[in-house]
């Protein structure tokens, strides 16, 4: 096999993979987040096709150093009250960063972070991007088997 066939099957390899681990995550949920005196983050909540349930992440700044922090999700099929996606202390500096996977969302519209007496510090409304995600989740643009379109 020549150079130029290797380098060229290496390449359509590469692509391929590069592919998939694209599809695998087709809805893509980000928001910004703010709260007071300063406080900043941005969550990413995604929808595994193949796995069939969300991943999320969180990172916020401006935070209370050394202090124990929930993300959760709210409204649709969350309701209110919320989803808790994960938990975790913030740092020295007052960063705070968690992540979670698998997760079995019912549809949601914001992201929360509170502390663990329930006080929210920061928020955000979730932006939908990408092209389909859970039919059941808010925004979706896919159809639920047997909707029309």
């Amino acid at each position: 096999m020549s150079r130029i066939h290797l380098v060229a099957l290496l390449s359509l390899a590469a692509l391929a993979v590069t592919g998939t681990a694209l599809a695998a995550h087709n809805g893509n949920n980000k928001a910004e987040l703010s709260g007071a005196g300063g406080v900043t983050g941005v969550a990413v909540v995604n929808y595994s096709e193949g796995q069939g349930t969300f991943n999320g992440t969180i990172t916020v700044q401006g935070l209370a150093p050394n202090t124990s922090y929930s993300f959760y999700v709210t409204g649709a099929g969350a309701g209110a009250a919320g989803r808790l996606i994960c938990s975790d202390t913030s740092n020295s500096t007052g960063t705070f960063t968690c992540n979670a996977q698998g997760l079995p969302l019912p549809g949601f519209t914001t992201a929360q972070v509170r502390t663990s007496g329930g006080a929210i510090v920061a928020s955000g409304t979730f932006e939908r991007r990408g092209n389909c995600r859970d039919p059941q989740q808010a925004g979706s643009q896919c159809k639920a088997p047997g909707q029309q379109p």
